[in-house]
């Protein structure tokens, strides 16, 4: 390895939105996140809100464009 060219190698804190510190190593001496183990649904089991707020915006969508014909083909029902 070439000596100077590397940046400093220390110890650093990161910080969550939720308000979980913990202590790493980094380049930088303090890395800000929005999820982390301690909040992230995966780790805790619990499903967040986010989903429920998806779900709200996919109903708005569909609401929003409902009826509209794009230049599909329209399929043929036989009765």
């Amino acid at each position: 390895m070439k000596k100077g060219i590397h940046p400093e190698y220390k110890e650093c804190v990161v910080t969550c939105a939720c308000g979980n510190t913990f202590n790493t190593h980094s380049t930088s001496s303090e890395i800000r996140v929005g999820v982390c183990s301690e909040c992230h649904p995966f780790f805790t089991g619990k499903k967040g809100s986010r989903v429920v707020s998806e779900a709200g915006r996919l109903e708005k969508f569909r609401k929003k464009y409902e009826g509209i014909n794009y230049g599909q083909r329209e399929v043929e029902t036989e009765e």
